[in-house]
């Protein structure tokens, strides 16, 4: 349960009191008002001198839980030295790399026509009444229009009865009305892939239930839908895209190379179940609900993005991914944080540990160390240099693993060395190993091969930063739905979820990857390899052609 931080200002605070005081002397009653700020306050207060408690809190992180600094772990928001204001000014512009990611190749707009009416090819010329007109480039204008997301149409279909023997004839419905459902189908395949990415990838839930944002939007536009009809529907395209979920796992078995990652999550409905610890035959009753994220890249080329709720850790999920892995494959390469429950346990793999956590490990003590964090920072901006410089190159793997031993390894051995020299004194003041700098370079000491993978193996990334923004449609929907009701809500969730995000990953058109799914479901249950997100559109030509 998420805790209100109360954020008052001095005024503020200064006229709240003066209202208490005001009713102990005359005796009245607080407003309704007055007293949510009260209970804030008090939840503020409880939420504060429990995080005190924790021994692992440091200044900067209490700052940042409540508000009053940026989350930002960027060197230029954490100082404003003069040397690194003057860096940051002369850091030419760069355009937002998050603009181009998940971008579909542009829909071709609808091409409608206007006839010029009592003008034809070949006729005298109104204007000056001597030449002939002839054909011309059309003039142009592109009109983007807007709807509902949810649009009802009534189709009224011819009838006729015969009055002898009462047989009805009825006209049958057009081929675009029947590309959309079936002729008995209420909400069509659009309306249900409409309803589905506006709550698993615009993160539309919130309110009392899950999918009220939606009923409350279409309410308000005239076309009245029910929250449980809203899930129905998504649940519809679930069971439609379930076989092609299920042929993804099977595929990601086979990876060459994974990323690992979970956050938090609820259920609601469920209950604390007996389970294995890690690395244990032992059992224990767990309660923890997550959300684990995978994201497996195939040796053909292609992304996977695969999610999953329940009890359990990201280790788990990829045990389960890994357990079919055919057993001639070399071992997988996995990025992940150094967290023990994201390492797998059925198969042996070279994990590569995430450097943004082990940058994030002097992030947060900054406050307290500034020259010496900022000089680490500065080192560490120096090997996400390194790795562009080698993307401008386009390195291959190969190219990309010497260069990065030549120029980063010895940056990442520097920082070993210096963190060796602080704790034992170094030329400043010495640290205390059980400070927040001496446990950062403990961090960092201690998982140095880990951290230094991309140095030594092909192919190993820097960082876990693609786990951690593709997490954020998960993050998003439990920000704005708060929970899922049941295990099997959550499924559905999990299976919409990895296919939106595998789909968007792969670059095409959501909405008509869902509608095409939807409308195939039989041949694609029957043979879901041919109805890949890359693949898909390669049936619908040939099926366009047979047809």
């Amino acid at each position: 349960m998420s805790t209100t931080i109360l954020d008052m200002d001095d005024a503020e605070l200064d006229a709240l009191k003066a209202r208490i005081v005001d009713a102990q002397e005359h005796d009245l009653a607080l407003s309704k008002a007055d007293m949510a700020l009260l209970c804030d306050a008090l939840e503020t207060l409880a939420f504060l001198q429990e995080r005190l408690t924790d021994k692992d809190i440091t200044l900067h992180k209490m700052r940042k839980l409540l508000g009053l600094v940026k989350s930002s772990e960027k060197l230029r928001d954490l100082t404003v030295s003069p040397k690194t204001a003057e860096s940051s000014r002369s850091r030419p512009d760069k355009p937002h790399s998050g603009a181009s990611r998940h971008k579909a190749p542009a829909q071709t707009p609808a091409v409608i026509h206007h006839p010029l009416d009592g003008l034809k090819k070949g006729d005298d010329c109104p204007a000056c009444g001597i030449g002939k007109v002839y054909k011309y480039e059309p003039a142009r204008l592109l009109r983007i229009t807007g709807n509902a997301p949810l649009t009802p149409e009534l189709h009224l279909s011819e009838r006729l009865r015969c009055n002898a023997c009462g047989a009805f004839f009825t006209a049958a419905l057009s081929a675009d009305v029947l590309a959309d459902g079936e002729a008995d189908q209420k909400y069509g395949y659009s309306a249900r892939s409409v309803i589905t990415l506006n709550k698993y990838f615009g993160g539309t839930g919130g309110g009392p239930t899950p999918f009220y944002r939606q009923e409350s939007l279409q309410n308000l536009l005239g076309v009245p839908v029910t929250a449980s009809t809203a899930f129905d529907q998504c649940e519809q395209v679930a069971n439609a895209v379930l076989p092609v979920f299920r042929h993804l796992q099977q595929r990601a078995a086979d990876a060459r190379h994974y990323h690992l990652d979970d956050t938090s999550h609820r259920i609601l409905d469920q209950a604390p179940i007996q389970k294995k610890k890690r690395n244990s035959q032992r059992e224990q009753l767990r309660t923890g609900v997550y959300s684990s994220g995978l994201i497996a890249e195939l040796v053909s080329g292609e992304t996977i993005i695969l999610f999953q709720t329940n009890i359990g850790h990201a280790g788990e999920f990829i045990d389960e991914i890994l357990q079919p892995r055919a057993p001639g494959l070399p071992p997988p390469l996995i990025m992940s944080d150094a967290l023990p429950h994201n390492k797998p346990t059925v198969r042996t793999c070279i994990h590569a540990l995430c450097n943004a956590h082990g940058r994030r490990q002097y992030v947060d003590v900054h406050d307290h160390f500034t020259d010496k964090v900022e000089w680490v920072l500065e080192r560490y901006g120096q090997i996400w240099r390194f790795d562009r410089e080698s993307q401008e190159h386009d390195h291959t793997p190969a190219e990309r693993l010497a260069w990065h031993r030549q120029h980063s390894l010895p940056v990442m051995e520097g920082i070993r060395q210096w963190g060796a020299a602080q704790l034992v004194g170094g030329e400043d003041s010495p640290v205390e190993g059980n400070s927040g700098l001496g446990k950062a370079i403990a961090y960092f000491d201690k998982h140095f091969d880990g951290l230094t993978r991309f140095c030594t193996q092909e192919g190993a990334r820097i960082d876990n930063n693609i786990m951690e923004r593709h997490l954020k449609l998960v993050v998003r929907n439990r920000k704005n739905a708060n929970f899922y009701k049941t295990a099997t809500g959550a499924a559905i969730g999990d299976v919409l979820t990895s296919i939106i995000a595998t789909a968007a990953q792969a670059q095409i058109n959501l909405f008509e990857y869902l509608n095409a799914v939807q409308r195939h479901r039989a041949r694609v249950a029957g043979d879901p390899a041919k109805w890949l997100p890359w693949n898909y559109a390669i049936q619908l030509q040939e099926q366009k052609s047979e047809g």
